[in-house]
């Protein structure tokens, strides 16, 4: 009876004493020992994401000992308060390109498809206590630049001339590249691409894919008439594409000059040598 009494006792006791280690020794008191943190950054820090015009960029938070707390991803736009992307797990706001997933590293992983300028700014990765603590990401957003330079390296902004008969040739330059390797360049006149063409022959395109940027070159042997249009070039899976206007004018085949240079000085000939026999028969005549 008397060890009966004692394990109560003793249970009663551990019992308040863990209710005051909750009301004195909580996890929000002891950030060293049980608060939520940042495990990348400190509170209040800011973290700079740099994304490429386009793509799906991702802005990280980890956090550690959330325990019961939630995580919040909210967006700042200029000095206005915040507004709400997501709490938890679900997504408050009506812009289907936001997307939050929660991996195994603790990390809650904001989601952005087909980043727009207008996604650059301020966001706030906020975990809730009585003191919210909060991680700040600004978003900067880069815009591809594209441009077509002919066979000298010039830059072609409207139109190109070339004469009929000569070779085409241009240069698509993208860079201000940020992420991921570019996929590919197309080529195309019209509606018609120009990468694969078999249709009219002497159609060759070599690309050169880096990192930081690619350039494209199209060749075009034996310029006609029909070969004038409009050639865009474009960069796939990013948002740059350029285009310039091309016209043919009319001019003289290299090989055609040619024959009929040789076939009409084969006929000049004679008419050359008679030009110089007639004075000399004339004197020998006198």
């Amino acid at each position: 009876m008397d060890c009966t009494r004692f394990w109560i006792q003793t249970f009663i006791f551990l019992q308040t004493l863990s209710g005051i280690s909750r009301v004195w020794c909580s996890s929000e008191d002891l950030g060293g020992l049980g608060a939520a943190y940042f495990q990348d950054h400190t509170p209040g820090s800011t973290n700079n994401v740099t994304t490429q015009l386009g793509s799906t960029t991702y802005l990280h938070c980890k956090v550690n000992r959330l325990g019961g707390k939630t995580v919040s991803w909210m967006r700042r736009s200029g000095e206005d308060n915040p507004y709400l992307l997501t709490y938890g797990k679900l997504i408050y706001s009506s812009d289907v390109r936001y997307q939050i997933f929660h991996e195994a590293n603790h990390d809650w992983k904001l989601q952005i498809q087909y980043t727009k300028l207008s996604d650059e700014g301020l966001y706030e990765c906020r975990v809730s206590s009585k003191v919210p603590i909060v991680l700040y990401t600004y978003l900067k957003v880069v815009v591809p630049e594209i441009k077509i330079m002919d066979e000298r390296n010039s830059m072609v902004k409207d139109q190109i001339i070339y004469e009929g008969g000569s070779t085409i040739e241009l240069k698509c330059v993208v860079s201000n590249l940020v992420g991921e390797q570019p996929e590919y360049i197309i080529w195309k006149k019209e509606d018609r691409m120009l990468n694969y063409d078999l249709e009219r022959g002497g159609i060759s395109v070599e690309t050169n894919l880096m990192s930081e940027g690619a350039t494209s070159k199209l060749k075009m042997k034996g310029a006609q008439a029909r070969d004038s249009g409009n050639y865009t070039c474009t960069m796939m899976g990013m948002q740059a594409t350029t285009s310039v206007e091309l016209n043919i004018q009319p001019g003289k085949n290299p090989l055609r000059l040619l024959e009929t240079t040789g076939t009409s000085s084969a006929n000049q000939i004679p008419q050359v040598l008679l030009n110089l026999l007639f004075p000399l028969i004339a004197l020998l005549n006198l």
